[in-house]
């Protein structure tokens, strides 16, 4: 089967253009990868901070117990007026597990419908049944009115005649239901930049009134090229998570996202992001879902605005000297660079005896000297805490079944 092209006079867009939504996985995707359960209450400092930051669309989980765990959570930010204009949560309707879930959407507060959306996933599922078209209709006679379909991939072999087929196919049936959103998940991230572009580019020609975002898991270390593909060929949403948060690698990190455009000046509904608040919330993620501190992500890592004394006349010979903190170690103990400490402390005379520049330098390298062995100890230590702490009371798979036999013992 021939691998799809692009269509005739496509143009692609990379700056100075304005997209529809920015959509947040970093609730529900925290709590599926994090192996510790996280309560619900704990979440709500997280979702206050999120939307803090301008995000308005945040996808809360899938869980069973979620969409009641919704209803005290917008209760909560109802009554702490932490609930601005336009907020919507998003629940992932998973057709191969709902039927368990339904009683409690039926007993949804009528109060509360308005700031749901149901995304319906496994789409296929029990296609011959209607199962989708069947609780579609359910939902819609309980009062809910915003939907959207999120489509499962496997483009580990790219993406040909016969796989777009089959994304149209469940596109045309979405629309039948007037569903208008379509989430197009590379659900093993797999996918490559290139492909993207071709299948957003056909996906806009084909659907131009429809809503498009990619659920771009960064398995191949592509999330954030596939998503910014995705936009640049059509797409009009743009989902990630805080941190990078998400599945096995992770989604596209909303602050590099949030630098990106602004550099771009790629605009979401005309509206730019509290950047401070995005890396606020960048490092609440890994708080909340208990994932150790990432030094050196780009943006929200927590020393990553850092540079190394010796060496940063690099960025300075550029024209990209910061108002940043500076550290030094031995890499960057030059001559010239203790010259510069020295003059920046007002010995001038000192800063150009070379007998005193030695002296100093052989100060500092001894200090420095010193303080690795003790620190790699201490690392080492930390790091035998950090493997016991994520190996215990963890339940995996291959133990189950032996507690369930002794759950019904």
């Amino acid at each position: 089967m021939a691998l799809l092209k692009f269509p005739d006079n496509h143009t692609p867009r990379y700056c100075d253009f304005s997209i529809d939504g920015i959509l947040d996985e970093t609730l529900r995707e925290g709590a599926e990868r994090c192996a510790f359960s996280v309560p619900a209450q704990d979440k709500i400092p997280l979702i206050s901070k999120i939307l803090q930051s301008g995000v308005r669309d945040i996808v809360y989980g899938s869980g069973p117990k979620d969409p009641t765990y919704l209803i005290e959570t917008i209760n909560h930010l109802q009554g702490h007026g932490g609930l601005p204009a336009g907020t919507r949560f998003s629940f992932i309707m998973l057709l191969n597990c709902h039927d368990p879930i339904m009683p409690q959407f039926e007993s949804f507060p009528d109060a509360l419908k308005d700031y749901l959306t149901i995304s319906f996933g496994m789409v296929s599922h029990k296609s011959d049944e209607q199962l989708f078209e069947r609780t579609t209709a359910q939902l819609r006679e309980w009062g809910f009115n915003s939907f959207r379909v999120s489509l499962l991939n496997n483009f580990s072999t790219g993406i040909d005649e016969e796989s777009y087929e089959k994304i149209t196919r469940d596109i045309d049936r979405s629309l039948a239901q007037d569903i208008q959103t379509v989430r197009i998940n590379d659900s093993l991230g797999t996918l490559y930049p290139e492909a993207m572009a071709v299948l957003a580019a056909n996906l806009r020609h084909q659907y131009p009134n429809t809503d498009f975002c990619l659920h771009a898991h960064n398995d191949r270390g592509l999330g954030l090229q596939n998503a910014l593909a995705s936009l640049y060929h059509g797409f009009n949403i743009i989902e990630g998570g805080f941190a990078g948060t998400g599945n096995r690698s992770g989604l596209p990190a909303i602050e590099i996202l949030d630098l990106i455009f602004k550099e771009r000046k790629i605009s979401i509904n005309q509206q730019p992001l509290d950047s401070t608040a995005v890396v606020e919330a960048a490092r609440l993620s890994e708080r909340t879902f208990l994932s150790m501190p990432d030094l050196y992500r780009p943006v929200s890592g927590h020393i990553v605005n850092q540079e190394n004394m010796g060496v940063a006349n690099i960025p300075a010979f550029l024209g990209a000297a910061r108002d940043i903190p500076y550290f030094l170690n031995s890499t960057g103990l030059h001559d010239a660079t203790v010259q510069r400490i020295l003059q920046d402390e007002g010995l001038e005379l000192e800063a150009n005896d070379d007998a005193t520049v030695q002296l100093v330098k052989q100060k500092l390298d001894a200090i420095l000297t010193a303080a690795y062995p003790k620190k790699h100890q201490e690392f080492e230590r930390i790091r035998d805490e950090l493997i016991h702490f994520y190996g215990s009371d963890v339940i995996y798979a291959a133990t189950v079944g032996r507690q369930e036999k002794a759950f019904i013992k």
